[in-house]
């Protein structure tokens, strides 16, 4: 493990590039400083939002994983940096929960060296649900549920039909902007409603900007892990082994039994044993179908 100033790793004094037009600098600013002596900075305007929107106007056709590089990579060249950061989120079906749930992966690509690492996050956490109106008085009520000001909305006319119309407004936390973006989107509905939602961009989201910022330090204090085979910088957990044994029938159970972590410069690869023996019945699909 490298010191709090970043002291016994390549990254010491380097300049990051996090690919982002969100602000999502911010969270990983302080932590690179601290862990690895370093500066993380953004390019002003990236269009991050090419490989698309929450929104929907540009439809997210990547996986996440892939969008997240292909976000760092560009920071990277319109910075001319060779390392970078970039983050994708996505809300829905949380895979092999069978429930919504926000999922957050970070990158950091090392261009020097030719590899890359990922931190990630699932919760339960999810936005507040889209909400249908013809004024602002049938929503002044759930405001507060919907935690704004701080979490910004989005208003667009809505629509019966499947398709969604594109947003009117985003980014709104004025009272004065608020009402008059749901005027004009009752206006301009073919049935006469707002629809009102979270902006689920980071820098208009604070449970995500939570988030981003634990992601960031977990993945500074990764980048200051030396790998004990090559020594490599980033060694660390990259996935984790399911069979946690029930505390009932002893057969194996979805819940993880170890964690696997590794090297993305030589490969080497640790199995990890969790200190939990057995899991609760309750999570055991046999005893609890």
């Amino acid at each position: 493990m490298g010191g709090e100033d970043g002291a016994g790793t390549p990254y010491r004094g380097a300049d990051i590039t996090f690919g982002t037009r969100h602000g999502k600098q911010h969270q990983a600013r302080e932590p690179f400083r601290r862990v690895l002596g370093a500066r993380v900075h953004a390019p002003a305007d990236l269009d991050t939002d090419q490989f698309g929107t929450f929104a929907g106007e540009v439809p997210r056709r990547l996986t996440p994983l892939d969008a997240a590089l292909a976000k760092a990579r560009l920071g990277m060249a319109a910075t001319g940096h060779p390392f970078g950061l970039a983050s994708e989120g996505s809300y829905g079906p949380l895979p092999g929960v069978g429930l919504d749930g926000h999922e957050e992966i970070l990158v950091f690509v090392d261009g020097v060296h030719g590899w890359h690492i990922i931190e990630g996050q699932r919760s339960l956490v999810t936005p507040s649900p889209r909400r249908l109106v013809a004024g602002l008085a049938d929503l002044a009520a759930e405001l507060p549920g919907m935690r704004w000001p701080e979490q910004a909305l989005i208003v667009r006319p809505h629509n019966d039909a499947p398709a969604v119309l594109p947003p009117l407004a985003k980014g709104i936390t004025d009272l004065d902007r608020l009402r008059a973006a749901i005027a004009t989107a009752v206006r301009r509905s073919p049935v006469g409603l707002a629809a009102v939602e979270p902006d689920l961009r980071a820098q208009h989201n604070p449970t995500r900007r939570t988030v981003l910022a634990a992601l960031a330090q977990r993945m500074a204090r990764r980048l200051a892990t030396a790998c004990p085979a090559c020594a490599s910088p980033g060694y660390g957990r990259t996935a984790v082994e399911p069979g946690l044994p029930c505390a009932a029938c002893r057969l194996p159970t979805d819940l993880p039994r170890a964690d696997i972590h590794g090297c993305a410069a030589c490969g080497r690869r640790d199995v990890v044993t969790r200190p939990h023996v057995t899991a609760d019945p309750g999570a055991c699909l046999h005893c609890n179908p």
